[in-house]
């Protein structure tokens, strides 16, 4: 054996033992429970004014698919809702916009309570998100963040209490709506800060979504950490 494959055969050993920690926190079962989720909630609306909503499906797997929608308000004297999500305003008061989907039987339903006024409503549209980071594996991941929506991009940043263990040069971060799975997750990037405050600028995506933060060894497929974003 020459010394260049000694080294190379000596290298991998290294890297098994790094990552055998992790390894052992597999997780085979990605299954969660099917949800819908209004993609734009909004506080109200003034008389005469609308809002188009939109809603998103989310599988067994927690990915997008196409689904039949339909939509429903809980006093059509207050708001009304057509086919296609638009709400119209029409008197003054409180109702509940409603989006369902039927799937093998079961009814899904998400809902959004809004305010009809005669004056005009401002909407936070730029809400805000946070949540906790914690391992799932033997290395050290912990901290807090907050999410901001911010014209159509999302930023997401970690307080001064987080801390990653350095340990994993193949450390990733993905947001998600499966816990268990970063198939048709949206990867953040490489973990480059193991410790302190810092934040990702994150275009074109919504506050609403994603479900969860996810830290992964991506040379092993193998989740190290999670945070419910709240």
């Amino acid at each position: 054996m020459s010394f260049m494959d000694f080294m190379r055969h000596f290298f991998w050993i290294i890297v098994f033992f790094i990552f055998s920690g992790c390894i052992g926190e597999d997780y085979v079962d990605d299954f969660v429970e099917p949800t819908i989720r209004i993609n734009n909630p909004i506080t109200g609306i003034q008389i005469s004014d609308s809002h188009p909503y939109s809603a998103t499906y989310l599988n067994h797997i927690g990915q997008p698919e196409d689904a039949e929608v339909i939509w429903s308000t809980s006093d059509p004297s207050i708001v009304t809702i057509n086919d296609q999500g638009v709400a119209m305003a029409i008197a003054e008061g409180e109702a509940t916009i409603s989006v369902s989907v039927v799937i093998d039987g079961n009814t899904l339903t998400a809902e959004d309570t809004i305010k009809i006024s005669v004056d005009p409503v401002e909407n936070n549209m730029e809400s805000n998100g946070d949540g906790t980071i914690a391992t799932t594996s033997a290395y050290t991941l912990e901290g807090t963040f907050t999410l901001r929506a911010d014209r159509g991009n999302l930023i997401l940043s970690f307080n001064a209490d987080y801390k990653a263990s350095s340990s994993l040069p193949g450390l990733y971060l993905y947001l998600s709506n499966n816990p268990n799975s970063v198939n048709g997750a949206l990867e953040v990037g490489a973990v480059t800060v193991f410790e302190g405050a810092h934040s990702y600028a994150i275009e074109d995506v919504g506050l609403n979504e994603y479900q969860y933060l996810l830290y992964w060894c991506k040379p092993f497929n193998v989740k190290v950490g999670e945070g419910l974003i709240n």
